[in-house]
């Protein structure tokens, strides 16, 4: 964008909301700004269009500067085009947020972590923080317009009596029309980002016009409107439920089965707007893995992928034990027996987070939580569409309730063991055989698990870390049932014990900086947009 008195280049500065000349300092209101008179209105023609050699990602950038790197991968290889046909957003929601404000959020969150790559600590990588527009689709939901009615009902206790009332009651939906339901319709922007940093303040929302471009970039729509229609549907029918039932307090009222309050309500899809909202992007990339910061333009909201060093965790994990081992040797008599079951019951709670990290490389990997990620990509997981709907439908997995029951019964049998009366018991042959025991049945039922886990992954050496460990804790328990005489019997099987709980510690360290880091992204295959919006 060229300045109308000089000819230099025009930027939006946020703080002032206004374009401003880089070189004579003059200021323009965005909306005064006529920008390319030649262009047909309402349609982008002639803007700077990025698109990755690497990755496929397509920017549009309103000033004639280079882009010399993507956003997305971390890629130098960057080709210039010019844009043209792609329709405006209807609406934008120009930045708030600086980026000196910006950055100090970003060291403000850094605090602590002083574990992750000293890079993301570094000012010259901090300032390569990128202004963003992300393409979200606005959609515009109606309801039934007269009045139904509902059972309800309320219980209390009053004077010594229960009570139990039951009512008819006649109630209505306050707002006919609901806009603004956000959906990020960018592929490239993964939706469990999105998810992290929203909520955007709507209200603030302004009709779009191409000086608010200037200085910044945007990312191009590429995932059709109809992909979120049935979630935004539901969505905007709880909202409508929640917003009732807030009015009757106290009275519990008793809606239709959840398959059919959409068609009580009537809930209906009208119509929907692309829209640009604002982030700030930072990029680190190391070999083929990269990880985003990324910081709400409007209100600051941060979303940080927090890779390890792997040295400083090796060193911390070694450390840990070596202050564990003291602290028992400090309280308890340390014997073959004790330390044969105390080592299975070490592998088998490293088992349980080893199965929580191959969880979350499940999801990641699959794309599970990511329903933008398009289906024409689908042969590139391990996991079916129906697969991830699947696992979307149930949510965020935490772990087996089975698993989580057991460990806890261990836990108490741990510390009674140990503060209780229990202990001399648990350092002979017979109580050496009982907790293996205990163990064994809960190690194969993680076992199972971890394989079903693993087999959705593209690297499925978590099955034969998992059968280490199943087998650890086997042979251990074998040599409990046998009772040698001899004790190296004992600490032989303790040994194999900790060498599974090692490798199992290693590769902990491993997928976690690959569920905090994600894969170079591959945006060819690409549909949708605003096109023909």
């Amino acid at each position: 964008m060229k300045c109308p008195n000089c000819s230099g280049t025009l930027y939006f500065d946020i703080d002032k909301q206004k374009l401003v000349c880089e070189h004579c300092s003059a200021e323009f209101n965005v909306s005064e700004y006529s920008g390319n008179n030649d262009a047909q209105e309402g349609v982008f023609e002639g803007e700077k269009l990025y698109i990755c050699k690497n990755c496929g990602a397509e920017l549009i950038s309103m000033n004639d500067e280079a882009v010399t790197y993507c956003s997305y991968c971390g890629s130098e290889a960057v080709l210039q085009s010019e844009i043209s046909g792609m329709r405006y957003p209807k609406k934008i929601l120009p930045f708030r947020i600086n980026k000196k404000q910006c950055k100090d959020i970003y060291m403000k969150e850094m605090k602590g972590k002083w574990y992750v790559p000293k890079e993301f600590k570094d000012p010259e990588f901090i300032e390569k923080f990128r202004p963003f527009y992300i393409p979200y689709w606005m959609y515009q939901v109606q309801f039934r317009k007269e009045p139904f009615s509902l059972k309800g009902s309320r219980s209390y206790y009053s004077r010594g009596y229960d009570f139990y009332e039951e009512y008819d009651v006649t109630a209505a939906i306050r707002y006919q029309g609901m806009y603004g339901i956000p959906y990020d319709a960018s592929r490239n922007f993964d939706d469990g980002i999105a998810e992290n940093i929203a909520p955007f303040q709507r209200k603030l929302l302004v009709n779009f016009a191409p000086g608010y471009l200037a200085g910044m970039y945007a990312d191009k729509p590429n995932v059709d409107a109809d992909l979120y229609e049935e979630e935004v549907l539901e969505r905007a029918t709880d909202a409508a439920i929640a917003d009732i039932d807030k009015d009757f307090r106290d009275i519990t009222l008793h809606w239709p089965k959840k398959k059919d309050q959409q068609e009580f309500l009537e809930t209906h899809y009208t119509g929907v707007d692309a829209v640009f909202l604002p982030v700030w992007f930072l990029t680190w990339r190391k070999d083929d893995r990269v990880a985003y910061a990324v910081v709400n333009g409007q209100t600051g909201k941060i979303h940080i992928d927090l890779p390890a060093d792997m040295r400083l965790f090796m060193f911390m994990t070694v450390l840990g034990a070596a202050v564990l081992f003291a602290l028992l040797t400090m309280f308890v008599t340390v014997t073959s027996r004790f330390v044969i079951w105390f080592s299975v019951l070490l592998a088998y709670m490293t088992g349980r987070r080893y199965l929580s990290e191959l969880r979350e490389i499940r999801d990641r990997e699959n794309h599970v939580f990511d329903k933008g990620y398009l289906l024409s990509d689908e042969d590139d997981l391990v996991m079916s569409e129906k697969k991830r709907a699947k696992f979307r439908k149930k949510g965020t997995s935490s772990g087996s309730g089975i698993l989580r029951i057991i460990g806890g019964i261990l836990g108490f049998l741990f510390i009674f063991a140990l503060f209780g009366g229990l202990y001399d018991e648990l350092v002979t042959e017979d109580g050496a055989l009982a907790m293996t025991f205990i163990i064994l049945i809960p190690e194969i039922i993680l076992f199972l698990k971890t394989v079903n886990t693993a087999r959705y992954l593209r690297n499925k050496s978590g099955i034969f870390t998992a059968l280490l460990t199943l087998g650890a804790v086997v042979y251990s328990f074998t040599i409990a049932a046998a009772q040698p005489v001899q004790d190296w019997w004992y600490y032989l099987g303790s040994l194999i014990s900790l060498a599974a709980t090692s490798v199992m510690c290693t590769d902990i360290i491993r997928r976690y900086n690959e569920t905090s880091t994600r894969p170079l992204p591959s945006f060819y295959s690409r549909k949708g947009g605003n096109d023909h919006a």
